[in-house]
């Protein structure tokens, strides 16, 4: 591939990444959640004031600010580089996932045999199929960010997502090409098992309501909210919906520097996962106007260097650190049985 091929490969995976309706940053969902933000924020400034000020409030929304700041160059360049090479990344996936599901159903057979005998209609398989592989991507999202704030090694890596100081739906896309992977093969180990029960089940290939490719539920979710959690628009659900859903405000504390909100919130569209497992923190009603951007040590987390090097350094040196330390416990360990 010459240099003219590259250019034009490049574009076509941006021109994709825009107008493709299953795409997670399309132009029509970007604009599908930026009305839902006009709409919700108008019916609450009218509300409480009985007015709304649109050009003000479409001030607010399209902010100046945003594009002069550093973070959000970084975003645009971590969005180039993370459609550029999601052809390699999503084909790794597709056969990781699908040998997770070849695997799954192959043990099922061996095990209990062939089943597929449930009695019901192609729809409704088709609609069971679609629920329970949109509920395997939110409990894989739910462990893979988890593990990824509490095991230093992973954490050295997705901080790069939280180094943000300005919320954008760019910001989506700044993480690291590493913790991107980490995350794309959880998900095909949860994504992938539950296919393979699913084909075992039905005794058939898993078939469900997608658009791209894409569960239709997640695609509603995008549609609608999904780009606004990346956002500095203070939209908070509470009472049932906040232990329900993760509103935009749920998102935001996750990305606070507050301590109190570190390790919160750390599902995708679901808020279960955060209740059951007791790290669900549920938004004020009024905007507690929080403070974005956490600490990288070793240079400015928005260059080039500090995008891309940085984080993998202190993760490699994550590592060694926490192999010394059990290597310090288990020296100490035996030198106190021997006394």
């Amino acid at each position: 591939m010459n240099l003219s091929d590259a250019i034009h490969f490049s574009l076509k995976r941006v021109e994709l990444e825009l107008f493709s309706p299953g795409s997670v940053f399309s132009i029509y969902s970007l604009a599908a959640s930026f009305s839902c933000a006009i709409f919700i924020l108008t019916l609450w400034r009218f509300r409480r004031r009985g007015r709304v000020n649109l050009r003000a409030l479409l001030r607010a929304i399209f902010s100046r600010k945003l594009f002069k700041r550093e973070s959000t160059f970084a975003d645009i360049n971590l969005f180039i580089l993370s459609v550029t090479l999601m052809p390699v990344i999503v084909g790794a996936l597709v056969i990781s996932s699908n040998s997770v599901a070849l695997s799954v159903h192959s043990a099922l057979n061996q095990l209990f045999g062939v089943y597929g005998t449930i009695d019901i209609s192609p729809l409704s398989k088709k609609i069971i199929s679609t629920i329970i592989l949109f509920l395997a991507y939110e409990i894989g999202y739910y462990v893979d960010h988890y593990l990824k704030h509490r095991v230093s090694i992973l954490w050295e890596l997705h901080k790069l997502h939280h180094t943000a100081d300005v919320l954008t739906p760019l910001t989506n896309f700044r993480n690291h090409p590493i913790d991107n992977l980490v995350f794309g093969y959880m998900l095909a180990f949860f994504i992938g098992g539950a296919s393979g029960f699913l084909d075992w089940m039905f005794a058939q290939k898993t078939v469900i309501f997608s658009v791209d490719g894409k569960n239709i539920i997640f695609i509603f979710f995008l549609w609608t909210i999904g780009h606004l959690q990346h956002s500095e628009f203070w939209i908070p659900f509470r009472g049932l919906w906040g232990y329900l859903i993760l509103s935009p405000a749920h998102h935001q504390i996750h990305h606070s520097r507050d301590p109190q909100h570190f390790n919160r919130n750390l599902g995708s569209v679901l808020a279960i996962w955060d209740w059951l497992f007791g790290t669900l923190e549920i938004p004020s009603e009024c905007n507690p106007k929080l403070i974005f951007g956490a600490k990288q040590d070793g240079s400015n987390p928005h260059s080039l260097y500090g995008i891309l090097v940085t984080p993998f350094i202190n993760s490699v040196h994550a590592l060694f650190d926490g192999l010394i330390r059990r290597l310090k416990n288990l020296f100490m360990m035996r030198a106190q049985g021997l006394r």
